[in-house]
């Protein structure tokens, strides 16, 4: 018979395994979970953009599907026992014990997606990407004037003493060259730090005149709606002026440096156009002013760009289009802007792969169109991504059923 001094020894020690595994086995489990589900959201994205682009390349509709959320709930379970013999009993094991332990965990996830459909998706989808989503890239260090605007951008107007050219960015148009000549021209600019891009900044002057100064209520009343008292240009005139952050631009040059009045009429047009045009003004006598372009980029869509590169699989591919004499750095150039490979099997060293109609969709790890550089393609896929997320993603006020799909534990 054991004795009461090792049972309550014992009983201690199975109280602390049995503490153990329990603040064990929580904390792992959940570490793994959250990255696993992480993971698979990431990976269910990237394959549901590579699924569209492989429809569209069939001119198939395509139809987008968020996860809006995951809640998984989990359930740790831990026993331990002591088992011993009282008495005399004649077993050829002579432990007086024996301990026992035993573990489990049990998930029960359940995942909620949201079709985006109707309205919603015309909003998201269908209608041009704004000026907003590429200068949110363009601080995102991707290169801006090549890569993204290869991607976002459906052509370009330029002005000129003749009228309005328009190159649009389809290989089938004979501007495909000069489009892609200007991009590489911007992207030369960008590089070597002599091009700006973002908003213009100018003084929003009201065309109201004091000969005194403004009394402190005055003061305050103008504080209260944005603007201030300055002295204009006569020390006894006041004026309201007020800081205005304006519509994107690319330049050749600091638009800050420019008089007021210019910046003025440079928002004044560029507000002539909807958001989805931004303002290009390269003007001689600044770095690259020897190939000036002062028009309009206009911006795709989401479905528009999907489309874009779906043809450029097989149907409408791209083609080389060397940069113009007058561009001086070099920049990467490759044919294609994203590449996606169709083929019978899944390749070997795929980073995306999806299959649709017998045939394998995928984006390679090493890309390989001639002149395209290890890293491009990669990138390239990282800017679709980040527009699927700012376009689509964000479902938190979609209206439409939304469908949770249980897990069973």
């Amino acid at each position: 018979m054991i004795s009461s001094a090792p049972r309550a020894l014992l009983c201690a020690a199975s109280m602390l395994a049995f503490l153990t595994l329990t603040g064990c086995l929580s904390p792992i489990a959940m570490h793994r979970a959250v990255l696993e589900y992480d993971r698979t959201v990431s990976y269910v994205e990237a394959d549901l953009l590579l699924l569209n682009i492989a429809r569209a390349r069939h001119h198939r509709p395509v139809h987008f599907t968020a996860v809006s959320s995951v809640a998984a709930t989990f359930d740790f379970r831990v026993n331990a026992g002591v088992i011993g013999r009282f008495g005399k009993v004649p077993i050829p094991d002579d432990r007086p014990v024996d301990l026992q332990f035993g573990s489990s965990v049990a998930e029960n996830p359940t995942i909620t997606i949201v079709p985006i459909n109707g309205e919603e998706f015309t909003k998201r989808v269908l209608r041009p990407l704004d000026e907003a989503k590429f200068e949110f890239l363009v601080h995102q260090g991707f290169d801006i004037n090549n890569m993204v605007l290869r991607l976002l951008a459906r052509g370009i107007n330029v002005e000129g003493d003749a009228g309005t050219a328009v190159l649009f960015n389809t290989p089938s148009q004979p501007g495909y060259a000069e489009f892609r000549r200007r991009l590489l021209h911007l992207a030369a600019l960008d590089r070597e730090r002599t091009l700006y891009v973002g908003p213009i900044m100018f003084e929003d002057i009201v065309p109201v005149r004091l000969d005194r100064a403004p009394t402190p209520a005055e003061v305050v009343d103008g504080l209260e709606k944005g603007y201030r008292w300055a002295t204009d240009g006569d020390a006894k005139a006041y004026r309201l002026h007020r800081q205005v952050s304006g519509r994107i631009i690319i330049t050749n040059y600091n638009p800050g440096q420019l008089p007021n009045e210019e910046r003025q009429r440079l928002q004044g047009e560029a507000q002539r156009f909807p958001l989805d045009y931004i303002l290009v003004d390269i003007r001689p006598g600044f770095p690259g002013g020897d190939y000036p372009l002062h028009g309009t980029i206009m911006l795709r869509s989401l479905n528009a760009l999907i489309g874009f590169v779906a043809r450029g699989i097989a149907e409408e591919p791209e083609y080389r289009v060397d940069k113009d004499p007058r561009t001086k750095a070099d920049v990467r150039n490759p044919v294609r802007t994203l590449e996606v490979e169709e083929s019978e099997s899944k390749p070997a060293d795929q980073e995306f792969s999806v299959e649709f109609e017998g045939r394998y969709y995928s984006i390679r790890k090493f890309p390989v169109t001639e002149g395209m550089s290890p890293s491009w393609n990669q990138e390239a896929f990282a800017v679709l991504s980040n527009l699927f997320q700012m376009t689509v993603t964000d479902v938190s006020n979609v209206k439409t059923p939304i469908i949770s799909i249980p897990k069973g534990g």
